[in-house]
């Protein structure tokens, strides 16, 4: 049910900027590879806690120093010692503060809101569960020409998962990663 109203959210968030979209002129889109890094700690103890992952990014500048975006991307997978494992996604809206440092380079921090979505396998005394919180980060772009971006960011999410016999229990994961953006 919380799944639900976050995607509505965001949907109806990204709805409302789209008249802004139209004339395409501070719109960006883009897309990036990082690993995950959740610190949710099994019952039989953690093998492996970070996973490659893959996020998309789209977004409005409103001038050179705020925008809005959104991205979905994976936050990582926890593999425990018996091969049960988590494995998390985010789906995110964000207001950028970017300090333009010079013509070709940027530095950026954001804040806004997430929706995780946790997904267990093999693993008895957790069951999926969908989050909505927090999120932040920072990161750096460097501007190759006024279209085309490489965008290096660190962001930070919370999700959970359900706890078999009642409650849950929360985690923190850190995604690290490399993208490009094209500016339209």
């Amino acid at each position: 049910m919380m799944r639900k109203h976050a995607l509505l959210f965001l949907i109806s968030s990204l709805t409302l900027a789209t008249p802004l979209w139209a004339s395409a002129e501070g719109f960006y889109a883009g897309a990036n590879l990082g690993i995950g890094m959740p610190n949710l700690k099994t019952p039989n103890g953690v093998d492996k806690d970070s996973q490659a992952v893959a996020g998309l990014v789209a977004g409005y500048k409103f001038n050179p120093y705020f925008a809005v975006e959104g991205q979905y991307t994976g936050i990582g997978k926890v593999t425990d010692n018996a091969h049960g494992s988590v494995k998390a996604d985010a789906l995110s809206l964000t207001a950028v503060g970017t300090l333009p440092l010079n013509d070709a380079f940027d530095v950026y921090g954001k804040l806004g809101v997430a929706a995780t979505s946790s997904k267990v396998s093999g693993l008895s005394a957790y069951d999926d569960a969908t989050h909505m919180g927090a999120t932040y980060g920072l990161g750096a772009e460097y501007h190759f020409d006024k279209a085309i971006a490489m965008r290096v960011g660190w962001d930070h999410y919370q999700a959970e998962v359900d706890v078999n016999g009642g409650g849950s229990k929360s985690f923190n994961s850190n995604v690290t990663s490399v993208g490009f953006i094209y500016n339209f």
